[in-house]
């Protein structure tokens, strides 16, 4: 796992909101267990003052795993000899922004600081990606970064997995303890597909207990809109729930899953599971162990999971292609 006394630790975004929601859970040691390290915090020249106020309050919570605390507006300073690097930060879509244009704005950002990990971070650096188009974001972030393998990126597909168990615990009225082997497929969009159909409960298969309306339109909607809900009833994003998906992420990546279960990350895909295009960042169930994932295989998929996959997958290809037309532009 990690042989250093002390890890360094890179955040992007780090003024944010699910920024400072995360705080709390990495300094108590719930993403990295007793593992002590220093944080690299990275934001704009605009926000460094507010990062100080940050720097300030981490010192006060006298968080005995936390060596010291860097900010800092330049990535070489953030990703140098780095071993984890955490991206929160990118351009949010605003009212009235196109997705091509909030593609092409996190296209530049994510080519620039992949460049920059590439030159400076460890060889070793593990990488998740939050900000949004998180699957488009981690493709491109790995894509410029030759020297790191593709293995070592992921996207963060947690917190629509998280969203999905809770729903199926609350319709079932049964503990989120109990529930196994849910998988999101796919893009953080619209079209990501929860899928229960190996899903267990105790010994109970979940898609077994409930009729086939729901697990294939209401529960992929609920889950699809949740985050577009939760924004129009408190004004503002899933920062609580974004901070705790990021929390469990690392801790299954870092510690590992259960024998008997399994977790959603968007990988970047080798071109070998389930006819993922090479390259493109597409969620797929894991299972982990040592900081290290492995992709469930040879899944019997139904013709209706099969369109579902299907569909999620032309949605990357098209963003891939934006990217690629954006950049041929370019030259």
């Amino acid at each position: 796992m990690f042989t250093e006394k002390c890890i360094k630790v890179a955040i992007t975004g780090a003024a944010g909101h699910i920024a400072n929601a995360f705080y709390p859970l990495l300094g108590s040691g719930q993403v990295f267990g007793e593992q002590r390290f220093f944080l690299y915090l990275l934001e704009i020249e605009a926000k460094l003052h507010e990062l100080e106020g940050i720097k300030m309050q981490l010192e006060d919570c006298a968080f005995s795993l936390l060596e010291g605390v860097v900010i800092t507006a330049d990535p070489k300073i953030a990703f140098t000899d780095i071993d984890v690097a955490i991206f929160l930060g990118g351009i949010p879509r605003s009212p009235g922004m196109e997705r091509s244009d909030l593609l092409a704005l996190n296209n530049e950002i994510f080519q620039q600081q992949g460049i920059i990990l590439n030159q400076v971070a460890k060889p070793t650096v593990k990488c998740l990606v939050v900000a949004n188009p998180s699957n488009t974001n981690c493709s491109t972030l790995a894509a410029h970064c030759p020297n790191i393998p593709r293995k070592n990126f992921t996207s963060l597909m947690q917190l629509d997995h998280n969203r999905c168990v809770s729903q199926i615990a609350k319709q079932t009225n049964s503990s989120m303890e109990q529930i196994r082997k849910v998988i999101i497929w796919g893009n953080h969009s619209n079209t990501q597909y929860p899928d229960v159909t190996f899903a267990t409960m105790q010994d109970k298969r979940v898609k077994d207990l409930f009729d086939e309306q729901y697990l294939r339109t209401t529960l992929i909607q609920q889950i699809a809109k949740r985050g577009t809900q939760i924004l129009q009833v408190s004004k503002g994003t899933s920062t609580i729930s974004g901070a705790i998906a990021v929390r469990d992420h690392m801790k299954n990546w870092v510690f590992g899953t259960r024998d008997d279960d399994w977790c959603s990350f968007g990988v970047i895909s080798d071109g070998t599971h389930y006819g993922i295009d090479e390259g493109i960042c597409y969620s797929l169930p894991v299972q982990c162990k040592n900081f290290e994932y492995k992709v469930v295989d040879n899944l019997e998929i139904d013709d209706f999971s099969k369109k579902k996959i299907e569909n999620s997958l032309l949605e990357l290809r098209r963003e891939k292609n934006e990217i690629n037309f954006m950049d041929l532009l370019k030259q």
